[in-house]
């Protein structure tokens, strides 16, 4: 992998966390009144909560009065809250990855959006235990959750998104009080595993009784795989099933809760063959997290004599388990923890045992640097259990406002895939007006079906940014970025799979001619070679995005674009749209625009979106990062809230 680590590179996908962004100061002020102290919303592994920094947001003068204005300084306030949070992703803010920006140096960050909303954004290395696709690990990016919780009087509600390298989970849940100790819960959940190519969709309606302490609940839900890759042993590639059931949770003592359910399938229709995937569901588990000098730790045990795909909440029969034993212990680094985990009896063969043990651990290394490692094993006991390996190292030195790094290692190996992924990020003021930033990555997947192609992803950028030092009305910033994809085999010519060579020139010029007016210029050009698309010949695509943006008020901007893009195979297209954004501290912007005439290139768009139709978008200017980095060289005061 490492003669070739030099001349592969690709992006990854964009993020998710604009929409839940903008849930949260649309939603803020939905409940007004003080609320009781009611079940929070159910925990979901792959998403855990922690408590809110609180921030007291600024008084409302006393002369806006108006609707207009009650409800502009209501998002002020939330946005005022947010201070640190954006802050830190300014931090690490350039680059062709937009994902990127979000990594906060592996904190969890929790920010109180007021009115009982909290958002959360929590980033580490991704395990059996933790991963978003509930199958088979993989190397890839870091998981990355958002999280929107809201504890009212009357509503309890919770959204999440989950990113990391074995796929995508998001979903919510809603418990809303009905009075006389009866109150409905809905929820519902997307998965996709990359891994194994299965999305999953649920979705659950139930009418519960009882204070938090001891319920009992009846509900229907709906269930429902789709084996895209065409691997699994099922006869319908898209099965699913209704489901009735009932559940009961008595929490017996402080940290200690039991738990029951049980659920069949209504009238399912499933194809001969298929009856299995859905059978009932009968469970019973505990839960046990002591406090005191144990605090952190936790104990579990859950039993499903009777349990199907579609009843549970799995996506693979291999993977999927009856019976499951563990238990964890923080091991006294931050964030560090030594845990263990018996599976036992699999959907696929009652004999099947898996034997999990992991330890998650931070080290000090020296002032500023700081390193976080994840070493895990999943080992066979009995029948076929799927046997992993993963080990996970990051580096990290932050050195604010002068430099930043960060590094990171991941192997992974299956009897199904072995993949490896490394990065590297690298930011260095140089002198008072000037940037460097450099970013690259790869990641190799090898699949042990010979059906599938092995192939090496990569990127690899180096972009310059300079800025007028005296009264910062003018800012550039140039990016070269290198993409590549090389399959392992000769004579490849399947799309996402054949051999790419791809270079990427990106320019940006800002311009402030009076207080209330930005001009911003972008232009990017792409010389690509695809083996898949006309034999690999060179194709050169341009595109030149032209915005002007008006200042309304105190936060408020206007702006509209109008798009050039050019291929030299497709032919000519052209966008225009408008925007409304609310400008946050540091000059982090929440937009919410729609197109009219689109242009379909998220590569060349960057952190643009020119889609047509209605877009939200969460991005941060160049100048206000080159502005956040720059300024202390300048002899200026040192920003809020930065360490």
């Amino acid at each position: 992998m490492a003669a070739t680590l030099r001349a592969m590179f690709m992006p990854r996908l964009p993020s998710r966390c604009a929409a839940i962004t903008c849930a949260a100061w649309l939603c803020a002020g939905a409940s007004a009144q003080e609320p009781a102290a009611p079940e929070p919303p159910a925990e979901a592994a792959s998403a855990p909560t922690l408590p809110a920094d609180s921030t007291a947001p600024e008084a409302v003068p006393e002369s806006k009065t108006g609707p207009v204005d009650k409800l502009k300084q209501r998002v002020e306030d939330t946005l005022d809250s947010w201070e640190e949070f954006l802050n830190e992703l300014l931090v690490d803010a350039l680059g062709p990855d937009y994902e990127r920006r979000y990594r906060v140096f592996g904190q969890k960050k929790t920010v109180d959006l007021g009115k009982r909303w909290t958002l959360s954004l929590d980033e580490r290395q991704t395990g059996l235990l933790n991963s978003a696709g509930t199958g088979i690990p993989a190397a890839g990016r870091p998981s990355r959750t958002y999280e929107l919780t809201h504890v009212g009087k009357r509503n309890d509600v919770r959204f999440y998104n989950q990113h990391d390298g074995t796929g995508l989970e998001n979903g919510g849940s809603i418990g809303t009080t009905l009075g006389r100790g009866f109150s409905l819960q809905t929820s519902g959940r997307r998965l996709h595993d990359d891994m194994l190519n299965i999305a999953r969709t649920d979705a659950q309606l139930g009418l519960r009784h009882g204070p938090g302490d001891l319920w009992v609940e009846g509900f229907v839900r709906h269930a429902e795989l789709e084996d895209r890759g065409l691997r699994q042993p099922w006869v319908d590639r898209k099965p699913k099933a209704n489901f009735a059931g009932v559940q009961a949770q008595w929490e017996a003592a402080p940290g200690l809760a039991f738990s029951a359910q049980h659920q069949r399938a209504i009238k399912p229709e499933m194809a001969p063959g298929d009856e299995r995937l859905a059978d009932p569901r009968t469970e019973f588990g505990a839960d046990y997290r002591p406090g005191g000098a144990w605090s952190g730790s936790r104990v579990y045990w859950r039993e499903s004599p009777q349990l199907g795909l579609l009843s549970s909440q799995g996506v693979d029969e291999r993977t999927t388990y009856k019976r499951v034993i563990g238990g964890e212990i923080p091991e006294g680094s931050k964030d560090g923890m030594v845990y263990a985990q018996v599976r036992h009896q699999s959907l696929a063969s009652d004999k099947d045992a898996l034997f999990v043990v992991g330890w998650r651990h931070t080290h000090e290394l020296a002032p500023k640097w700081q390193s976080h490692s994840l070493i895990e094993s999943g080992i066979p006991v009995a029948g076929d259990a799927l046997r992993s390996t993963l080990f996970d190292l990051r580096i990290q030195h932050n050195d604010f406002p002068r430099r930043a790094l960060g590094t990171e290692l991941q192997a992974v190996r299956t009897p199904v895939r072995n993949s490896d992924f490394a990065s590297a990020d690298f930011t260095q003021r140089l002198g008072r007006d000037t940037l460097f930033v450099t970013r690259a990555s790869a990641t190799e997947l090898k699949s042990k079906d010979p059906a599938e192609i092995p192939v090496i992803f990569g990127d690899a950028s180096v972009g310059l940014g300079w800025q007028e030092p005296e009264e910062r009305k003018f800012s550039t910033f140039w990016r070269y970025t290198a993409l590549a994809r090389e399959p392992r085999r000769d004579g490849v010519v399947q799309p996402g799979a054949a051999k790419r060579r791809a270079r990427i020139v990106f320019g940006e010029v800002e311009y402030q001619p009076v207080e209330t007016l930005d001009l911003l210029l972008r232009a990017s050009r792409r010389w690509d070679r695809d083996q898949s698309f006309q034999g690999g010949a060179q194709r050169i695509t341009d595109l030149y995005v032209l915005r002007p943006t008006y200042q309304l008020d105190r936060r408020w901007r206007f702006g509209f674009h109008v798009a050039h893009w050019k291929d030299e195979v497709l032919g000519v297209q052209r966008g225009y749209g408008a925007e409304l954004a609310v400008q946050m501290k540091r000059k982090v912007v929440l937009a919410l625009g729609y197109n009219a005439k689109g242009i379909d290139d998220g590569e060349l768009a960057a952190d643009d979106r020119l889609g047509k139709g209605f877009k939200l978008r969460l991005y941060i200017p160049t100048e206000a990062t080159l502005n956040y980095w720059l300024r202390s060289a300048r002899g200026e005061a040192k920003p809020e809230n930065v360490r």
